[in-house]
């Protein structure tokens, strides 16, 4: 496996980028094409997960001038499930043959081979994704990636350097972070900024519910080890980056997206209360994070995956003459003015593969890959706290930290490959 390249980029450097990269995600939804018909954008897709499968049906909805032709995953059985799932309404447009159908680690080069393809969609679990993201824009395609963009500080710098290197090449990143697409929190976020509460006081994100055996399967089920780990990769640090940066990055990505800015550092807690045994994994059940924010500012961070808790998944703010809460199926704000409650569309996902495949084809592909980053690295520095029992800052995480969860030995499923140990205060040291 290759080693991920270091890239040193300040606090300040960082988020005016990204600045840069939500005021692009915040225009309108494009339309169609209404006179000559657009060009078929072709697609090849990496990693065929019930996510991908999602991703690839709803670009496929959004945009009628679309034609999946390449796969390619770990396992066949995944590639017969997803493509069933996805041909069920679109067949006529899954162009996939057994010649264009690639396994094994490096079944994605494959893939980046094919001239004909246009846009790679990169869905597998998320320790692949610096490496996979580095190959593609090399190869010249356009992307969408979905989040998290990594696991670790050293694969958020390489994310980084390939999103410069994709603006060079003027290719498409688009980032599977629909909440800057839905129209609600659009709404909800601008009129926060035009000062609709006030001054902004506090920010909380949330994302406490079930899901403690999402992608879950016993042990047994399976011959191999690292096979068992892949297949169950939201339970192991080092393919998911834990629940918080898996997870929770949604809402982190929107407090940021309301202040501006990033996190100065964080102070956190977790543990393993429901997950308990090795069955489980490495990750933690739940997370708490105190964030300081430049200017006093504090940001409240809660994610949980225990079974049978009370849902709550939304962000907060609070100001100093009112407060806001938006989610995927709310958005209001209560001021000086009275009551604004949003009503309208709520979806997100149309709107962002309408702005990817028409920017591709007007040569002004949309360039997300801050953004992917900002929110990464956020969830990152707040499972380090966690994990190590001591704050982490900002700065430091993105510049000097050596944390790389490469595994030390080959990745293959026919020998032994042990899972690492469970995290915590008592035998984590930053670095």
């Amino acid at each position: 496996m290759k080693r991920r390249k270091e890239l040193n980029l300040s606090r300040r450097a960082f988020t005016k980028s990204a600045a840069l990269a939500a005021g692009t995600a915040m225009v309108g939804t494009p339309l169609r094409a209404a006179t000559s018909k657009p060009k078929t954008l072709k697609i090849g897709w990496i990693g065929a997960g019930d996510r991908g499968a999602a991703d690839i049906r709803f670009c496929l909805d959004a945009d009628d001038n679309i034609e999946v032709v390449a796969i390619a995953d770990l396992f066949p059985d995944q590639v017969k499930v997803a493509l069933d799932k996805v041909g069920k309404k679109f067949q006529d447009r899954i162009k996939v043959t057994k010649d264009t159908t690639f396994f094994g680690f490096d079944a994605y080069k494959k893939v980046l081979e094919m001239p004909e393809v246009d846009i790679v969609f990169l869905t597998t679990p998320p320790f692949f994704r610096p490496v996979q993201f580095r190959a593609a824009i090399e190869a010249g395609k356009h992307c969408f990636v979905e989040k998290p963009g990594a696991v670790d500080p050293v694969g958020v710098r390489s994310i980084l350097e390939t999103t410069e290197m994709a603006r060079k090449k003027n290719l498409s990143v688009v980032v599977g972070m629909q909440q800057r697409w839905m129209p609600q929190y659009q709404e909800i976020v601008k009129r926060v900024q035009d000062g609709e509460i006030g001054e902004i006081r506090h920010v909380g994100a949330y994302w406490i519910g079930t899901m403690m055996t999402w992608h879950w399967q016993p042990r047994e089920s399976v011959k191999s080890d690292l096979e068992w780990q892949i297949r169950c990769w939201p339970q192991l640090t080092w393919l998911s980056g834990d629940c918080c940066v898996e997870q929770l990055v949604h809402n982190l990505d929107v407090s940021n997206w309301v202040l501006g800015t990033t996190p100065l550092q964080v102070v956190a807690v977790g543990g393993r209360l429901a997950r308990v045994g090795d069955q489980y994994g490495t990750v933690y059940d739940h997370f708490a994070f105190d964030f300081d924010y430049p200017g006093g500012l504090k940001g409240l961070g809660i994610n949980a995956q225990i079974e049978k808790v009370t849902n709550k998944v939304c962000n907060t703010i609070t100001g100093s003459k009112g407060e806001a809460s938006v989610s995927r199926g709310h958005g209001f704000l209560i001021g000086p003015k009275g009551r604004y409650e949003y009503k309208g569309s709520m979806d997100g996902d149309g709107p962002m593969h309408q702005a990817m495949c028409e920017g591709i084809r007007k040569g002004e592909p949309v360039n997300q890959g801050q953004i992917l980053c900002e929110a990464t690295l956020t969830g990152i520095i707040g499972r380090m706290s966690a994990y190590s029992g001591k704050p982490v800052g900002w700065e430091w995480a993105l510049k000097q930290s050596k944390l790389d969860l490469t595994p030390k030995q080959e990745l293959s499923f026919d020998k032994p490959f042990p899972m690492p140990p469970v995290q915590m205060p008592s035998n984590t040291e930053l670095i």
